[in-house]
Parts: structure tokens; C-alpha cells; sequence
């Protein structure tokens, strides 16, 4: 699936996809398309069941992607989702990595998601 607006894209997988079922990569880019309109923004409800819904078609040795802007209105809140989300992950079964520059605090985060 190719999507043009995050939003969109969010809502789509976590509207349930089957055929993306086996998805070796499913990345996100949360909180609003650069050079878009950013009143259109990504949110804490719809990233989890979006995250939700990726957990279930990726498969073994696939990966999650996710950039988080923070410096958006509901950034913060979008990150601790993410955050939780990834905390409650299997250690058996995922390996869950977040990269962030401490001396930029508004700088966007990525965070990794890889299924054993």
C-alpha cells in the first residue's frame, strides 16, 4: 500500500487490510505530512489501532518503523502511546528500539519494531 497522507494511511491499516497479511515492512510517519496541511495530524487513538493492526501482518524477521514528530499538538501524547505499545511487546518475541537526539527535544524519534 502506498499512502500520500499519514492520516489516511493510519486509518486504512487499522481499519483491517487481510491482504496485507505477511508484510515483511510496515512503516508510519506520525503527526503531519511535511508541507501538508497541519491542521490534518495523526492521534494517539488512531496510531494504536493502527499499531495494533501491524502486529498482527507482519511476519517473523519483519520489521515496524515508526518516526514520531513530538513538536505537533498531541505529539507528546502520540510518543507515550507508542512507547506503551512497544513496552507490552513479548521480549520473547519482538525487539523494540527507540533513537532520539537528547540535545534536540523537539527532534522526531524513531522507533523500531522487529518481530523475531
Amino acid at each position: 500500500m502506498h499512502c500520500l497522507d499519514g492520516l489516511i494511511c493510519v486509518l486504512a491499516v487499522s481499519s483491517g487490510f487481510d491482504a496485507l497479511n505477511g508484510s515483511r515492512l510496515v512503516a508510519f510517519n506520525l503527526g503531519y505530512l511535511p508541507g501538508g496541511d497541519k491542521t490534518v495530524i495523526t492521534t494517539a487513538e488512531t496510531t494504536l489501532l493502527a499499531l495494533e493492526a501491524a502486529e498482527r501482518i507482519v511476519v517473523r524477521g519483519g520489521l515496524i518503523s515508526i518516526v514520531v514528530y513530538v513538536g505537533h499538538p498531541g505529539g507528546r501524547k502520540e510518543l507515550e502511546t507508542v512507547e506503551a505499545f512497544a513496552g507490552r511487546l513479548s521480549v520473547d518475541n519482538w525487539i523494540c528500539c527507540k533513537f532520539q537526539m537528547l540535545n534536540r527535544p523537539l527532534a522526531p524519534l524513531l522507533v523500531f519494531l522487529f518481530k523475531r
